[in-house]
């Protein structure tokens, strides 16, 4: 199960997970991502505990999708284990990550 709430403050679009993010999970990911038009896309993770291949591939494909569409996407605070994941594959390479809680950005 994936929960997905979004916000919208000064042009800013974040997506907070919450749940595992998987081949069960990824579409409804996609369908949220695939209708903001926003300039800059904030995935938040904080709450993501779980990630399979299915899931890296979404996020890598939504990364994709938004640069060519001259957006900018920022991937925030993943789980330690999530982290290792993305790391252990190459990910963290590819995905601009912060680390900052939501609640000390604003």
């Amino acid at each position: 199960m994936l929960k997905v709430d979004v916000y919208v403050a000064r042009g800013v679009c974040r997506v907070v997970l919450n749940g595992e993010l998987d081949m069960e999970t990824v579409a409804q990911l996609q369908e949220v991502v695939g209708k903001r038009e926003e300039h800059k896309l904030e995935v938040d993770l904080s709450g993501v505990s779980f990630v399979d291949s299915t899931g890296l591939k979404c996020l890598l494909d939504i990364n994709n999708d938004w640069q060519q569409k001259g957006g900018q996407i920022l991937i925030l605070k993943p789980q330690p284990d999530v982290s290792e994941v993305m790391q252990l594959v190459g990910l963290e390479r590819l995905l601009t990550q912060n680390s900052v809680p939501a609640e000390e950005e604003r």
